[in-house]
């Protein structure tokens, strides 16, 4: 056997397990040309040049879940065609890995990140590092010790001369941005009947509350004047077969914040559903998902249940790390008629509305779905019902704070006859 067969078997090999392993990432658009194709106008991309395919092979074949943290990332490519890459590091062997990974990160109980692989990329982590695009600050990298270590601020490379600073600066995000069919959060109450009475459903309900407060003397709960607010807004239209998860249906339920008079949408609901003649192909759903909530870079990167983080500072992170899905998320009913939800802004306290945002984001977004052909090949699967959920935590904290204030303004100081009252109440028998 020849030395350009046997190189050629090898490569073939290699290709095989990488084939097998789904770690070789093809490039995003226009990434070919390299870095000779950046220029100077604030328009153009970031790019980066290609290395070596053995190198990504090489690295693919090694790499492991158990042994790999992250230790900062680049992102490549405009939305909505944009990907980040993460830079790793070898926990058993403490050396850096030469490429750039997709996938999806995963905080660890140590304080560092984990990455669940999805493909390894041709571009180099010290290239995006030497043109100013690699961000460490954020991650925290175990030293050989075990301590963990956190990488100083200087270690957030400038950005190139060439490009402006501002173009480096993550995207102007804000809860009233994120659209679900059609319904905004951060949306008033007008503009959230003007949208869901277009859709044309055939069930509309709306759900009103009262604010008050507990009045200790009388051992009663007390309305205050004017306190009535819109807690939930319903639309639907149900299925013809009751609630079979393989019928044709919508729903919508929005919460608002409890301001009466100036209520905003903080959280939304919505659900479809199809018969099996009118389902939609489960990788159709997922790659609309990826373009339209970004994250990932595809319907092969989706796990089952995504969850997406809108972060104060205008970048989206995955995952449920902050376990808040729950509070709206999971596959939604067709029939919400007697659907009763409390409002959450009424229900958790600002310092918890404050953690959410500080821990979780601004925004959290969440999608379920059921597929009616759940063994079929992946292309064949067929989805006959979705949810979409979005809810923020930054708007239910400005109407926390605005209910407590009506509510304190209502209370006022108490009357001597309601002090005198509670003075002279008999102890219970203990």
């Amino acid at each position: 056997m020849t030395r350009s067969a046997s190189q050629s078997i090898a490569v073939g090999i290699l290709l095989f397990f990488g084939a097998r392993n789904g770690v070789l990432a093809d490039p995003p658009a226009g990434a070919e040309a390299g870095a000779a194709g950046v220029s100077s106008s604030s328009d153009t991309p970031k790019s980066l040049p290609q290395r070596n395919f053995l190198s990504s092979v090489k690295q693919s074949l090694r790499m492991g879940f158990d042994h790999e943290m992250v230790r900062g990332h680049f992102d490549l490519g405009t939305p909505p065609n944009s990907h980040r890459y993460y830079c790793l590091v070898d926990t058993k062997t403490h050396s850096r890995e030469p490429n750039g990974v997709l996938g999806q990160p995963v905080p660890l109980p140590d304080g560092t990140t984990g990455l669940k692989v999805d493909s390894v990329s041709l571009f180099g982590c010290d290239d995006a590092e030497k043109q100013g695009m690699l961000v460490t600050a954020g991650y925290v990298l175990n030293a050989p010790t075990g301590a963990a270590i956190t990488p100083p601020a200087a270690t957030l490379a400038a950005p190139p001369a060439q490009v402006p600073a501002q173009t480096l600066s993550p995207p102007e995000v804000s809860p009233d941005k994120i659209d679900v069919a059609g319904v905004k959060l951060g949306m008033s109450l007008d503009e959230v009947r003007a949208a869901l009475k277009s859709k044309k459903l055939r069930e509309y309900n709306e759900s009103a509350e009262t604010l008050g407060y507990l009045d200790s003397a009388r051992g009663a709960m007390r309305s205050i004047a004017n306190g009535s607010f819109v807690n939930v807004i319903a639309a639907w239209t149900p299925s013809t077969t009751g609630d079979s998860f393989e019928a044709d249906g919508e729903s919508y339920e929005v919460m608002f914040t409890p301001v009466p008079g100036k209520e905003r949408a903080m959280a939304i609901v919505h659900s479809v559903g199809y018969s099996p003649a009118n389902a939609v192909r489960e990788i159709t759903l997922e790659n609309e998902l990826a373009r339209k909530y970004g994250g990932f870079t595809g319907s092969n990167t989706l796990p089952e249940s995504p969850t997406w983080r809108v972060q104060s500072g205008g970048n989206v992170q995955v995952g449920d790390s902050c376990d808040r899905r729950g509070q709206f998320g999971g596959l939604g009913a067709l029939s919400v008629a007697s659907a009763a939800r409390e409002n959450l802004a009424l229900k958790r306290t600002p310092d918890e509305l404050r953690f959410q945002i500080d821990h979780c984001g601004i925004a959290i977004v969440t999608e379920d779905h059921f597929t009616a052909n759940g063994g079929a090949l992946r292309g064949d699967r067929l989805v006959t019902r979705f949810t979409v959920t979005a809810y923020s935590p930054a708007i239910a904290f400005e109407g926390s704070k605005a209910a407590a204030q009506l509510i304190q303004a209502a209370k006022g100081s108490p009357d001597k006859a309601d002090a005198a009252r509670g003075k002279d109440q008999p102890a219970p028998n203990l």
